[in-house]
């Protein structure tokens, strides 16, 4: 008989200090644990207690970093909507997150690099 796989869930957690983080976990109850005893991410080590404010299943591992990352990208007015229940459009499933791009080749402009010795 096949187990099944844990699901993956986004969750926001809201900090201490009014500031959100974001995550991605299988059991997000034990990971908020994790954040409160100091065990967590080093973000929230210093920001506890946290409270688990928002959570989305996602289903396998890396639709839950795509939308971990774009989750991360909004503004916290917009995070907000987006707890509220303001929709979100999914990420691609084959999204490029800006550090995947490739970055663009810088024209070089000015001194010209064959110069005549006389």
């Amino acid at each position: 008989m096949k187990r099944k796989k844990a699901e993956w869930s986004l969750y926001m957690a809201e900090c201490a200090d009014g500031s959100y983080y974001t995550g991605i976990a299988k059991d997000v109850e034990k990971r908020i644990e994790n954040h409160n005893t100091g065990k967590g991410a080093k973000y929230t080590a210093t920001r506890g207690p946290v409270k688990l404010i928002f959570q989305e299943p996602q289903g396998d591992y890396s639709t839950a970093l795509r939308r971990e990352y774009q989750v991360k990208t909004l503004s916290k007015e917009r995070k907000i909507r987006f707890i509220a229940g303001e929709k979100l459009a999914k990420p691609a499933k084959k999204a490029k997150m800006t550090f995947q791009r490739k970055k663009k080749a810088k024209k070089r402009r000015g001194k010209n690099k064959s110069r005549r010795v006389s």
